[in-house]
């Protein structure tokens, strides 16, 4: 018998249809063959410190760094019964083998493994390593599945990543928090990347806008412009309206006429960074919507192949493939059939461009799967069918030809002043055009504009009018999701060529299935806001860069921790030498913390997005405490570490007491450390005083000779 292991219920699913396994017990599926269970994301999570020793609970400046010798690891309490399920089949007598069927990438292979090394498991595991979720792929999985030992490395590279997160975080927000009397949360990834915002803000802040000035000429078909050896830039008004009245009505000659083919190369397909620009740039969405519609389509709607990947090539072995797929975009998307048909007739141009062996990794580039032949037929979410259209534009676009065009440049003499204009004509659209018809025509830049004018070296034409145009420098944009994902993939260094940005990638900060939770957790956090499509710092997210040590907020010392974990993931590096690395890092953070004086700062309280009034501070982590219909809850249960202090409404023992608990109850626990409240004993109303001890750890209440103690439950 064998036991296969997914990330979620709904992938168990779609693999238990293919292999025929119908039975539904608790927690799994069976047939005679296989029994199919599944993780429900992480089971297993590292250990919050107070688990290797008591007196972590209390944070504490002198308790910091804090290393653990190994570390530890937790059930996660929200779902302790599936991870019992999963580890009572591991541990089956009746299982001789184990697929390990989690998403094919690092974060999928760290939720296996977690699970199968604390199950204490040590049976064969083979693994399922697929980039499409549609039957035919699954089957074909099957057929092929690897040995698991092989993505060993990419393991120790989760792994890695996993510890590195918690010693940089546990420690530094723990320094931060207690140094300043605020909870301040501090990130190995997240905290460079608000570090990219708040400079740029500064940057736009300290701007000073300077006016300048251009000499315009009209010439009908035409518009030049005034220029010398340093640009067209006049930075005196004076001067810019001397030269327009020098050469108002005075005939000019034509000095200089040049016409060059140039051509414009198709883009790349998309990885998951690039689609989710695309989405933020054309449909305004976040990239965590973009994701979620990728993830979509790949799982639920079998329309799109797996999102998580930071390649824009395919293999080799797919290149027999595009015909046929060509064809079902075709038959299934309506309005693709010009675009499909151009592109067959031509020759489908897959170059080095698209199929590219030595750049795939763990899996190709995004493209369409062969059930988009039937997708007519699909009732996509608005979202969902906003991001097929720009992977199926992208997949038809990239077979296409360049786009050719005719550039012309014009130089102009008038009364010894020189005058140049730029224009194109295309002459072969190219994938321009397929990405005009399936997508919709973006406006063109004034450089754009056709030339058409007859004219040759030596011809004279007065303009029909010369003017002087007042204009002033622009501060840098803010980042929007787009540039901000741009930054995030170069560690915050310009780059326009999409070939460079490529060879990049590896030292970037996050990776593409990541960033887009950093940008969300940095929003939830209150240090960055949603602005229109702009990303905008806080108060709070300008202090916390203003306070923390520069090494905790460069990008380029970020960017080469993930091009370490990319080593390690290869066999290039060493998992126990990033962790030593890591862990001299955070001693240097920690020291230089402790030393350094105290800045002058003043936090806002932040709430998250409830606009309900707090009930007061959490005596845990010092976020603010909310009342919902059935408990008191802390609002850091959503951050790292997160923080579990809750009161329950209906606890049993509670109730047992006759005890009542209002929202003011609760205020003065929280303000005062104790309470008064109203209990039933013996069928007695009685006084009662409730108490906060070991930092709202316990709660300790006590009649008049009768104490006790009650542990407060955590979710």
């Amino acid at each position: 018998m064998k036991l296969i292991v997914t990330e979620k219920p709904s992938v168990a699913k779609d693999i238990a249809r293919v292999l025929n396994i119908k039975r539904l017990r608790d927690g799994f599926m069976e047939n005679q063959d296989y029994k199919i269970t599944w993780c429900v994301g992480h089971l297993i999570q590292l250990s919050y410190p107070e688990e290797y020793n008591p007196k972590y609970k209390s944070w504490n400046v002198n308790d910091l760094p804090i290393f653990p010798r190994q570390f530890k690891y937790m059930v996660n309490p929200s779902t302790e019964k599936q991870y019992e399920t999963v580890k009572t089949l591991m541990l089956d007598d009746s299982i001789d083998e184990i697929i390990c069927a989690t998403d094919a990438g690092r974060e999928g292979q760290l939720i296996f493994g977690y699970v199968y090394v604390n199950a204490g498991c040590s049976k064969t595991v083979k693994r399922l390593w697929i980039s499409s979720m549609t039957d035919e792929a699954i089957s074909e999985g099957f057929n092929e599945l690897k040995d698991n030992k092989e993505y060993f490395s990419l393991y120790q590279s989760a792994k890695s990543r996993s510890e590195a997160d918690w010693l940089v975080g546990i420690n530094a927000t723990r320094l931060f928090t207690v140094k300043y009397n605020q909870m301040l949360t501090i990130g190995r990834v997240q905290t460079p990347t608000l570090s990219l915002i708040v400079s740029r803000q500064k940057e736009i802040d300290d701007f000073v806008s300077q006016p300048f000035y251009e000499v315009s000429a009209d010439c009908e078909m035409f518009t030049a412009t005034w220029f010398n050896k340093n640009g067209t830039r006049i930075d005196k008004l004076e001067k810019a309206e001397e030269i327009a009245s020098k050469c108002q009505n005075k005939e000019g000659t034509v000095t200089k006429l040049q016409t060059k083919r140039a051509t414009v190369e198709r883009p790349l397909l998309y990885d998951l960074t690039e689609l989710q620009r695309d989405g933020n740039r054309r449909y305004g969405y976040s990239a965590e919507q973009t994701l979620d519609a990728a993830q979509s389509l790949y799982e639920k709607y079998k329309l799109a192949t797996y999102p998580r990947t930071d390649s824009r090539y395919l293999t080799k072995d797919m290149k027999t493939k595009l015909p046929a797929l060509l064809q079902n975009i075709k038959d299934g998307w309506k309005g693709s059939e010009y675009c499909v048909d151009k592109v067959i007739k031509q020759k489908i141009n897959a170059d080095k461009r698209v199929i590219d062996d030595s750049k795939v990794t763990d899996h190709h580039a995004i493209i369409i799967t062969p059930n988009i032949k039937n997708v007519s037929s699909v009732k996509l979410p608005e979202r969902e069918a906003n991001i097929l259209r720009l992977i199926v534009a992208r997949f038809i676009a990239v077979l296409d030809r360049k786009q050719e065009y005719d550039q012309t440049d014009i130089e102009l003499k008038i009364e010894n002043e020189k005058f140049r204009a730029r224009g194109k004509k295309v002459v072969i659209p190219g994938w321009k055009e397929v990405e005009d018809i399936m997508l919709g025509k973006v406006k063109e830049d004034a450089e754009d504009k056709e030339i058409t004018v007859n004219l040759r070296v030596d011809d004279k034409l007065t303009p029909k009018e010369i003017k002087v145009l007042t204009k002033k420098t622009s501060p840098p944009k803010q980042y929007t999701e787009a540039t901000l994902l741009t930054a995030m993939e170069t560690a915050g260094k310009q780059i326009e060529d999409e070939k460079l940005r490529e060879e990049m990638k590896s030292i970037g900060l996050g990776t593409p299935a990541t960033r887009a939770g950093i940008i969300e957790k940095l929003i939830s956090v209150g240090y960055i806001k949603r602005n229109k499509k702009n990303l905008v710092p806080t108060q709070n997210g300008i202090q916390l860069i203003e306070i923390v040590p520069e090494k905790l907020k460069k990008p380029d010392l970020t960017g080469e921790w993930e091009s370490e974990l990319g080593k390690i993931a290869k066999k290039e590096a060493s998992s126990k030498d990033f962790i030593v690395n890591i862990k001299k890092y955070v001693a240097e953070i920690i020291k230089e913390g402790k030393t350094s004086s105290t800045k002058h700062v003043n936090f806002e309280s932040t709430g998250g997005k409830s606009k309900r009034d707090s009930i007061g501070i959490c005596p845990r982590c010092g976020r603010e405490i909310y009342e919902s219909k059935k408990n008191f809850f802390c609002t850091g249960y959503k951050n790292f570490p997160s923080c579990k202090f809750t009161i329950w409404k209906e606890d049993k023992i509670l109730q047992e007491k006759g005890i009542i608990l209002s929202k003011e109850n609760v205020s003065q626990l929280l303000k005062n450390k104790q309470t008064k409240v109203k209990a039933t004993k013996d069928g007695q109303e009685l006084n009662l005083i409730m108490k906060l001890v070991d930092n709202g750890y316990r709660v300790s209440y006590e009649f008049e000779s009768e104490p006790e103690e009650l542990k407060m439950q955590e979710n």
